[in-house]
Formats: C-alpha cells, structure tokens, sequence
C-alpha cells in the first residue's frame, strides 16, 4: 500500500486576522472554561478537510487548483460574530464568523469539493459554512457561560484580501498539529 498524507484546503489568514482571534480567545478563555483552544498560527479558512491522500491524488489536487483558481477573483474577508457548533446549546466548536467574503468562499469551497470528489475524496454532506475555529468542547459544565461569553464579547472589525488558496499537510503530534504547505495557487483575477 502506498504511503497517504493527512490534508486539507485552506485560505491562509493575515497576522491582523491571527492577532484579533487571539484577542477573541483571551477574552474567552477566562469566561469558558473547559475548552481546548486552537493556537492562533494554526487557525485557517478550512475549505475542504481531504483526509488521508495517495502521492498521486496531492498532484492532482495541485492541478485542480491551479485550475480552479484562474477564475477566483481575489476577495476580502471580515470577521463578523462568534457561533458554536452544533448550536450554542450544544457546543462542541466554538467559531467566529465571517459576513464579508462569506459567498465567495462558500462558492470556492464547493467548487474545490466537486472537483476531488472525482479522486475518491469524499463529498461533504452538510452545506459549508465559513468560519474560523477558535476550540473545541469535550465537556462544559456551564453551558450559560459560553452564551454569556458571547454576549459580553466584543468582536473588532479585522479583515484581509484573500488572494490565494493553499494545499496543506498536516501532521499529528502530541503538542498539536503541524501545518506544511504543498501548494499554492494564487487567484488570477483582481479584485
């Protein structure tokens, strides 16, 4: 069997936008507790999770979106207010939004999910959502700590130009994920 490299597709985000969800997750941190929080260098624009991929499928998830990108115009991305998944009453992930640049990349993110599938990579079965994961919830206690945290957090306007979209690996360690990128493609069109 040939060896398989754990990967996804992501829109990497400006030291501006890392920097106001570090602000997010400091704020949070005191207010929620129990929640194992993302490192903010690690927090991307999760378009598509791949898996575990084959050498020849991470060359044609290259092409792919080499192709895919000529016809992106570059776009800007906003944050806008925190969520969790699966709703605010159930939190497993807590997340800030984001209200400008939502379409386009919900557009990119299907358009690169109908492309791999032709690959073997599976097809997502919910509808994409933009966001940005802040942490994860195994257990809270105080599930109105999380709504009250929300409601007393403050979310300041942060945006980018998001002009590229990058092909990662990622590699599991017991201090975190390690994020190596493979691919760039850089969007063709100007804003």
């Amino acid at each position: 069997m040939s060896e398989t490299i754990r990967s996804f597709i992501a829109i990497e985000l400006s030291p501006e936008i890392k920097t106001a969800l570090e602000n997010i997750e400091d704020e949070l941190k005191p207010k929620v507790p129990g929640v194992k929080w993302v490192r903010p260098e690690n927090i991307h624009l999760t378009l598509k999770f791949l898996g575990h991929v084959s050498a020849d499928t991470v060359e044609l998830v290259k092409v792919t979106l080499a192709e895919i990108a000529k016809d992106v115009k570059s776009f800007t991305i906003r944050l806008s207010s925190p969520g969790a998944f699966p709703a605010p009453e159930r939190p497993r992930v807590i997340w800030v939004g984001i209200d400008k640049g939502g379409p386009e990349s919900t557009g990119l993110a299907n358009a690169i999910d109908g492309r791999v599938s032709h690959f073997g990579v599976e097809k997502e079965s919910r509808p994409f959502h933009p966001h940005l994961t802040l942490g994860r919830i195994d257990f809270l206690k105080d599930k109105s700590a999380l709504k009250n945290a929300f409601a007393s957090l403050k979310v300041k306007p942060a945006e980018m130009l998001a002009s590229k979209v990058t092909f990662f690996q990622s590699t599991l360690t017991r201090e975190g994920p390690i994020y190596s990128v493979l691919h760039e493609a850089e969007f063709s069109c100007g804003s």
